[in-house]
């Protein structure tokens, strides 16, 4: 059975982009806002580490995306990251 179209390279470029974009911008909010949670003498203390580190994670997402060797691995890697960083944040705001 043939497939009913072929991705191009250009397709999989656009796709890398849009999951790098998109998915870097959801992992990074969602690790600020873990790392906000983390006990700190003061609470601004600990959302500020969390937006400061949230350009680090930003970068190292793209430059996992791009790695990584097929697209659907890139994928599934931003879809783990997105479920189990969502599912510590609900933890967490159901905890404190």
């Amino acid at each position: 059975m043939k497939p009913l179209f072929k991705p191009t390279p250009a397709a999989h470029i656009t796709c890398r982009v849009l999951l790098s974009v998109i998915g870097g911008y959801v992992i990074a909010n969602l690790s600020a806002m873990l790392i906000s949670y983390l006990p700190s003498d003061n609470k601004v203390d600990g959302i500020v580490a969390g937006m400061m580190s949230s350009f680090i994670i930003y970068t190292l997402i793209v430059i996992v995306v791009f790695a990584v060797k097929s697209t659907t691995r890139a994928i599934f890697f931003i879809a783990l990251l997105v479920v189990l960083l969502s599912v510590l944040v609900m933890y967490l705001e159901k905890a404190i």
